[in-house]
């Protein structure tokens, strides 16, 4: 009996041992998940705290620098159509980089001039917002974070404002506004692993939370005087803000309506004060966690299950310190790369941001015309000097088809070199026509191709400058040579009429009376009849050299045969006078008119006057014919030949003036050469009006 009762009382001691250890370890599990709970919560609630507070500084920094263009002081100055398109031009490109849900600009007295959402059903323009905090501060000179519910869009969002000035030191003109959308927010909130995560104004109106039946709610009952302030900035709607039903009753525990117990958290954000982010986690689903295995466990179960979990929270204990050292690890290694991401991401926002300026104020100040138009004709883009040139904003053009703008065949030449560039996918230069108020206007357009990410062609872009007053100057260039030509023509003309009749004549008189006076001193003085003679011979001479002047001036042949006879002639004349043996070829050649004839004349002398100067050439081949409606004269030596590229700096080619005066014609001269390979120009002239076909 002795020896049962020792059992017994050992048993019930073992038993009272064991339940009292089970106890003991329970209680201090029980406390230690609470205040891992409390770690876990205070940690989560200061990286979202850090991320809030980074998300609402970026944006403080945004909106300043939009406050500093330029644009919106001088439409706050003068606030005029132009001035409000630039403003919301810069609005828009601000609401577009940030992926902001709208940018907006107020006046002194809290009217919105302008806004990225003036074409919205719920455009801001026009409207008063003056009775917002947020206006109320930035005019006052300090910039200011505002969340709240949009009173226009009944979105929540993040109001980053910042005071407009005219210059340094000045009162504010207006203020400037950037309305974030909070989805980072909302995705930070939705983080929490566990628990009811909100953030809370200094009233303790629920501004986000991953509880959605929360939102617009308060953390606590108002008073009819609190609810009326609330209500008089609009900073939630029009209320009512009922009671969630948690009641806070210390500084770290809460108790809903059901009484169910929660753990609570409060991180208040550094630079907003009143506003907290707050943690709740239910006391009793920790318990549970530790509670359930216990419960379910009897007799003698619970001695190896206390052991069991005496290690499982030895374990566990053991990986999640290992595991915060590596989570804080990771935070530390995330933080560094969201610096080095920030940094980058500031230096490629100002990189665009200069890129963008420089592009901008190209198209903005270039004086030629820039547009781009789509594949199927309609226009996309123009730049300034369009609008400014046809009337036409940007805005009213876009989306409309060339057709549209312009009459039927002006579009119509226009919309044939677009399609050759969509088609061939390269470049392309051409001339075209464009109506103006004052008459129609010469073009130099360059057009390109624009590609997507595939490499498809699906816009082209044009750059068109005006070169009307260019070709005045070059058709009133070339009358004048023309002039000039033809005068030098008549010039010649008579200088050869005139050494051909007047001192011919003379030295025809000259050499008759040499004759006679030699014929007289025959007989009496032989000495001076032969000295006589020698002064006919020179006189002949000269005789011959006047009409061989008067005839490269002008060759009579040439008025009175035509091209074929006055070529033929002077090739003949050019191989006396310079040994070098040529050869004519010509046939079937309608007679030209005589500006034709007289060019071509004048580019084969020069062509052949170089041969003589230059390139020590034994052969020339001269060549005129009439091939394909045109008249092609050529002619080509065996000579040193020269690199064409070096003509520019030849001082005595001529190759100028044959240009020059192929031109005048309507012709194309070219020329060939190689170093050793002899040269060959070539004269390429339409054939207007053949009379008669010389054989």
């Amino acid at each position: 009996m002795k020896l049962r009762i020792i059992l017994v009382v050992l048993s019930l001691l073992s038993f009272l041992s064991v339940s009292a250890a089970g106890y003991i370890y329970y209680s201090s599990l029980n406390e230690s998940a609470i205040k891992e709970a409390e770690r876990e919560i205070a940690l989560q609630a200061e990286r979202t705290r850090n991320s809030l507070s980074t998300f609402l500084s970026e944006n403080q920094k945004t909106v300043k620098a939009l406050a500093g263009m330029k644009e919106l002081a001088q439409a706050l100055g003068s606030p005029d159509r132009s001035s409000l398109e630039k403003a919301n031009s810069v609005l828009d490109h601000f609401r577009d980089a940030l992926k902001a849900d709208v940018c907006y600009l107020m006046d002194r007295d809290g009217t919105t001039l302008a806004s990225s959402n003036r074409n919205a059903v719920d455009s801001f323009v026009g409207r008063n917002f003056s009775f917002r905090p947020y206006w109320q501060q930035a005019i006052r000179g300090a910039p200011s974070t505002y969340m709240a519910l949009g009173v226009a869009s009944n979105i929540r969002g993040v109001y980053s404002s910042h005071p407009v000035y005219r210059e340094a030191g000045g009162a504010p003109m207006g203020v400037v506004v950037v309305k974030a959308p909070i989805e980072r927010i909302e995705e930070e909130l939705r983080q929490a692993p566990e628990g009811i995560v909100l953030l809370a104004d200094p009233n303790g109106i629920v501004f986000s939370s991953n509880r959605k039946d929360w939102l617009s709610r308060s953390l606590r009952k108002l008073s009819p005087e609190e609810a009326e302030n609330i209500a008089r900035t609009q900073q939630f709607g029009p209320g009512p803000w009922d009671w969630v039903g948690v009641e806070i009753r210390d500084g770290n525990t809460a108790v809903d309506r059901s009484g169910r117990k929660y753990l609570l958290y409060r991180m208040k954000l550094d630079t907003y004060p009143g506003w907290d982010v707050i943690y709740l986690r239910n006391a009793l689903d920790i318990s549970k966690k530790i509670s359930g295995p216990l419960v379910r466990a009897t007799g003698s179960i619970i001695l190896t299950l206390c052991i069991l979990i005496g290690l499982s929270v030895f374990f566990t204990y053991k990986r999640a310190s290992d595991d915060i050292v590596r989570r804080k690890e990771a935070e530390e290694a995330l933080r560094e790369a969201k610096e080095e991401l920030k940094r980058y991401s500031r230096d490629l926002e100002r990189q665009v941001r200069e890129r963008t300026r420089e592009i901008t104020s190209i198209l903005k100040y270039t004086p030629a015309v820039v547009y781009i138009r789509d594949g199927n004709g309609r226009y996309t883009f123009i730049n300034s000097r369009y609008e400014d040139l046809f009337g036409r904003r940007n805005e009213e053009i876009r989306g409309k088809t060339v057709h549209d703008v312009f009459p039927g065949e002006f579009a119509d030449r226009f919309r044939a070199s677009d399609r050759r560039v969509l088609q061939e996918g390269r470049p392309c230069q051409v001339e075209e026509n464009v109506p103006h108020k004052d008459g129609v206007h010469a073009y130099l357009a360059t057009k390109f191709p624009i590609y997507d990410e595939k490499g498809t062609t699906i816009a082209v872009c044009g750059i068109s400058i005006d070169i009307t007053e260019i070709k005045r100057a070059r058709d009133q260039m070339r009358r004048l040579s023309d002039s000039i030509i033809a005068s030098q023509e008549k010039e010649r003309a008579a200088v050869s009429r005139e050494l051909h009749d007047e001192l011919g004549q003379v030295l025809t008189a000259l050499h008759l009376d040499t004759v006679w006076l030699r014929e007289r001193l025959k007989e009496a003085d032989a000495l001076a009849s032969e000295r006589a003679h020698a002064m006919c011979g020179l006189i002949d001479k000269a005789i011959d050299e006047v009409r061989g002047m008067a005839t490269r001036l002008r060759p009579g042949v040439l008025d009175n045969l035509g091209l074929v006879d006055a070529l033929e002639w002077y090739v003949g004349d050019f191989e006396k006078r310079s040994k070098v043996a040529c050869v004519y070829n010509h046939s079937d050649v309608p007679r030209v008119d005589d500006r034709v004839a007289t060019s071509a004349y004048r580019i084969a002398q020069e062509a052949l006057t170089n041969v003589a100067r230059h390139s020590l050439a034994t052969r020339v081949d001269v060549s005129l014919r009439a091939e394909e409606g045109a008249l092609t004269l050529s002619v080509e030596d065996d000579g040193r030949g020269f690199d064409p590229r070096e003509l520019s700096e030849s001082k005595g080619l001529g190759v100028a003036g044959m240009r020059e005066r192929a031109e005048l014609i309507g012709g194309k001269l070219s020329v060939r050469s190689r170093p050793g390979e002899g040269t060959k120009v070539c004269l390429r002239v339409p054939l207007g009006g053949a009379k008669e076909v010389l054989h």
